[in-house]
């Protein structure tokens, strides 16, 4: 039989493999970026895309009626790689949660599509956001198949061997898949994306308003090596929970890699309120660049010990630290609001 006519096989790579860009979406929401916030995530917004795009490409979402600031785009032509505009409407920034999932087929490229509801239809309007990734495969003409289940890219961590990660709560719950379907959820996103063993955890960190997503959680750093989020006060609500998250990653990747395998911790920093809700801050939503990593600073006292992990973990990538504490009012980050698109 010719190798041309064997079926390809489908997988989902690595973030901290090649990419070929990451996608952002502008902050529009009225609402939640309103007066002196609205300033404010504009400014930071701004400086990621700068920063990003050192680095590689930049692809982001604005409204049909609005375009970039001059300031802002004679900035970006000192950039090594100048940001390029989409004219694809949304209603929030998330595009982590509510963009496609790229996998390669051999060497071809193909969009994967989940449904998004806002994290359970607690947060309306979305039909929009949900309408992205056929958006984006219309524009960039590329193939895309549907997986007909309520699910967030946030909530799936994969590594380069078909591994991946997520939490119970993010795939079966109130306003999301019926438990009943926990299995066919399971089977349709191992077949769409590639993936031959899904680790499920109970529970996210405490206050996070996804329903408790990965990103937030554990991250894989190298193909054998996953990094867990840990808290030190035994008063926390995250205490004992990431406690059970870490035995039961350990337990999970031993089993893949055996005495190769390596589970690491960072500390959370400290957990804010804002009003009765608490903010879901971690060092676990960074995100690969080519060549970097781009960390979210909160507190200047954690923040030293991250960015020593990072540095230690990543010799050979330039590390950044970028001012989260506007974005985490919202109850993001980093990973959060971006999207990577493998070369």
């Amino acid at each position: 039989m010719k190798s041309s006519s064997l079926k390809k096989i489908v997988r989902s790579p690595a973030e901290w493999e090649e990419q070929a860009a990451t996608w952002l979406s502008f902050p529009r929401h009225p609402k939640n970026w309103a007066g002196e916030r609205g300033i404010q995530i504009k400014a930071f917004y701004f400086n990621l895309m700068y920063q990003i795009a050192k680095f590689q490409p930049v692809k982001f979402l604005i409204p049909k009626n609005w375009e970039l600031p001059q300031e802002e785009a004679n900035a970006f032509l000192k950039c090594r790689f100048a940001p390029q505009a989409y004219k694809i409407a949304t209603n929030d920034i998330w595009i982590r949660d509510y963009g496609p999932f790229f996998v390669k087929k051999g060497e071809e490229k193909e969009i994967v599509q989940t449904n998004f509801n806002a994290w359970g239809a607690k947060f309306p309007p979305f039909l929009l956001d949900n309408k992205v990734p056929s958006e984006i495969a219309k524009k960039e003409k590329l193939p895309i198949s549907d997986i007909p289940y309520i699910f967030e890219g946030g909530a799936l961590e994969v590594n380069d061997d078909g591994l991946a990660m997520t939490t119970l709560e993010c795939l079966v719950g109130k306003n999301r898949n019926n438990p009943k379907d926990l299995k066919k959820v399971i089977n349709a996103l191992s077949k769409k994306l590639g993936l031959r063993d899904i680790l499920v955890l109970p529970k996210g960190l405490d206050g996070d308003h996804t329903d408790g997503h990965i990103d937030n959680l554990a991250r894989f750093v190298k193909t054998d090596r996953i990094v867990v989020a840990s808290e030190e006060d035994p008063s926390s609500p995250n205490y004992e929970r990431l406690i059970e998250a870490k035995k039961l990653i350990e337990a999970w990747l031993k089993k893949q890699y055996g005495k190769k395998a390596i589970v690491d911790t960072l500390q959370l920093p400290p957990q804010k309120k804002m009003g009765k809700e608490t903010l879901p801050a971690s060092y676990m939503n960074f995100i690969f660049v080519n060549g970097g990593v781009l960390y979210p600073s909160y507190d200047k006292k954690t923040d030293v010990k991250a960015k020593a992990y990072f540095k230690s973990t990543f010799p050979d990538r330039k590390i950044i630290a970028i001012d989260c504490r506007v974005v985490i009012e919202e109850g993001g980050s980093l990973h959060c609001l971006s999207k990577q698109e493998p070369a």
